[in-house]
């Protein structure tokens, strides 16, 4: 947890909260709009990579779309795409995934453990056969 905050500060973000398994911060976008979560170590690195939009699906759409052109430019072709009300884009290391999420009135970027996005991806399957 020691190294959370100097995380934070070495991208420039401000800290606003420390707790126990996380830390909030100013992503640029506002009060914790950025999470580094913990559980004994990092599991998620979340951050919020748009301002909140007013006019919604189209704003948004336009963006995830930019969005993903800047990233298969950088890294390279995604291994998963997730179509849905929220789509997601996800290229897949050995140990961590990035994911490109469009949310209803803003982009997330996230940096997780593989082990955490297994056990999220379970969780909403389980929720789709209505089981929880």
């Amino acid at each position: 947890m020691d190294d959370a905050p100097k995380l934070v500060a070495d991208f420039g973000w401000t800290l606003n909260r420390t707790l126990d398994e996380s830390v909030t911060f100013d992503s640029g976008f506002g009060r914790s709009t950025g999470t580094v979560s913990l559980a004994g170590r990092p599991g998620m690195i979340s951050t919020q990579i748009t301002a909140y939009a007013d006019d919604g699906a189209t704003c948004i759409t336009d963006a995830f779309a930019g969005m993903a052109v800047a990233l298969v430019n950088a890294i390279g072709e995604p291994t998963v795409r997730v179509p849905g009300k929220y789509p997601e884009i996800r290229w897949a290391g050995t140990q961590t995934t990035l994911v490109l999420k469009s949310l209803r009135v803003t982009l997330k970027l996230d940096l997780v453990t593989n082990a955490w996005l297994a056990a999220h991806d379970q969780i909403v399957d389980l929720e789709k056969q209505g089981l929880i």
